[in-house]
């Protein structure tokens, strides 16, 4: 109803004929916007003239050209499906419609913006006011010299009219302005209610994590308990797995409790959740395939704390005992073993290995499961003119005095491990095997033999110093050396 009051009055301001347009040289924000929409309305009134002459004279094409600028001058003016004086009115329509569609779910992102933006309207509508009574006053100080010049009655009324379009634009913009403090208010009333929400929705998390997180350290304190009862390196593996797996749940349902309590729409959840996830996974491709080799790990058994493994990377191996298992690594500490002694020249350092690398590529265990012994070589070259048979018999002799223990051991772990593997007979063991020396000087002869994987090098040394020894005292059995060295009698050694 006002806009069409103020359209009525604005009628009859257009219908005085007389020329105003000049009359107020001010920058005067309330004066400024009246005199755009005084020149915007008799563009109206032309336009609305032109379209009356053009049904008469329908051909004339002067008059269509002049209709055609006119319409596209309107358009520049900006006020189609405007109210009057809009320019007053618009930043508190926008502070308005700020307020309206404000997301209460990121208040902290928009109470700083609103409650700045608040504040500076009410400044600018201190202004305004003193801007209007200025304008007031400038309109009644022309309308009282065209009283006393005995101007027109028509340019009396003009200037009433702008009076009165001054007064009903204040009345609403004062309304709007009122309007803007209320829906401030019943924000600031939304946004403490949101915040007493979150704050005691959080409490409720924050509870729930606590009592998850000392019913797990409950378990894990029983269960630690129950194990250490009858300590054995298995029960040690066991407390061992079920506490990271224990931690994993705890982080997957911590997560979850976040997840449901702060996400409304589960389904646009999973489906940005799954975009998330596509994406990590091609950036972060080693990451996600050591969380899986993490997981195949925990699940098939293949490699636990305590083994001893071997891995092979870009023609490298690395071989050392499994001390942890993470998310994304294993942990390795390498022992002093035939690979340490052969080919690093070093041990006892700590090796981080990627878990995908136990996925990818060969892995070599040498205590899976009931596994405590391998299968372990010592090679000696002899001469082709040596008694064979004897060296044979004295190097089963010297081994199986040696290892014979470790044999019977063998033999138990072998049975137990046929109940997860199709698996043939174990071999009698020591056995020797002889073979060409690729030198072509002699014979190396092979003792093949069990020993406990810890103890490798030490039985390695045993069974060599035995075989040596024996072989020394026996005058049918020569040892031989490498192809490009002869020991002199004098003891010098010479290199051919």
């Amino acid at each position: 109803m006002r806009f069409l009051a103020i359209f009525i009055i604005l009628c009859g301001f257009i219908s005085a004929e007389v020329k105003t347009e000049n009359s107020y040289k001010t920058d005067n924000i309330w004066l400024v916007s009246l005199q755009a929409y005084r020149s915007y309305m008799s563009s109206v009134s032309e336009f609305d003239m032109l379209q009356n002459r053009l049904k008469h004279d329908s051909n004339s094409i002067a008059l269509k050209e002049e209709i055609d600028i006119l319409k596209s001058n309107l358009k520049l003016y900006n006020y189609e499906n405007r109210q009057p004086l809009y320019e007053i009115f618009q930043p508190f329509e926008n502070v308005l419609k700020l307020i309206e569609n404000a997301n209460i779910s990121h208040v902290s992102l928009l109470s700083n913006d609103i409650d700045k933006s608040v504040k500076e309207l009410n400044g600018l509508m201190k202004n305004y006011e003193n801007e209007y009574k200025k304008a007031f006053d400038i309109i009644d100080g022309f309308e009282n010299e065209a009283k006393n010049q005995n101007t027109s009655k028509e340019t009396v009324s003009a200037f009433q009219n702008d009076k009165r379009l001054l007064k009903i634009s204040l009345d609403t913009l004062r309304k709007t302005f009122d309007s803007v403090i209320k829906q401030y208010d019943i924000y600031n009333k939304r946004v403490t209610d949101f915040k007493y929400k979150e704050i005691k929705k959080l409490s409720y998390i924050l509870i729930s994590i606590i009592f998850l997180f000392a019913v797990m350290t409950f378990v894990k304190l029983f269960l630690k308990k129950s194990l250490k009862k009858e300590r054995s390196e298995e029960n040690d593996r066991r407390l061992f797995l079920i506490k990271k797996i224990m931690n994993i749940l705890f982080v997957i349902i911590t997560i979850l409790i976040f997840a449901f309590s702060y996400i409304d729409n589960m389904a646009r959840a999973l489906a940005v959740f799954g975009v998330i996830g596509a994406g990590l996974t091609v950036v972060m491709k080693e990451w996600v395939l050591s969380y899986v080799g993490w997981f195949v790990l925990i699940t098939s058994n293949s490699i636990q704390l305590g083994d001893r493994i071997k891995i092979s990377k870009d023609g490298r191996s690395i071989i050392g005992d499994v001390i942890n298992i993470s998310l994304t690594k294993i942990t390795l500490y390498e022992n002093i073993t035939n690979d340490a002694l052969t080919e690093h020249k070093k041990a006892g350092r700590v090796i981080f290995v990627p878990n995908y690398y136990l996925i990818m590529g060969e892995v070599y265990n040498y205590t899976h499961l009931s596994l405590k012994t391998i299968l372990d070589l010592v090679e000696i070259y002899i001469s082709f003119d040596s008694n064979i048979a004897k060296a044979e018999k004295i190097a089963l002799e010297s081994a199986n005095a040696i290892t014979e223990k470790f044999t019977e051991m063998a033999k138990k772990q072998y049975d137990a491990l046929k109940k997860y593997y199709t698996l043939r007979n174990m071999t009698q063991y020591p056995k020797v095997f002889f073979y060409p020396s690729i030198y072509g000087n002699g014979i190396v002869m092979g003792v093949w033999y069990v020993s406990p994987y810890r103890e490798i090098l030490k039985h390695k040394s045993e069974v060599t110093k035995e075989i040596i020894a024996r072989f020394k005292n026996e005058d049918d059995i020569n040892l031989i050396y490498s192809a490009n060295t002869v020991f002199l009698e004098s003891g010098i050694e010479k290199t051919l």
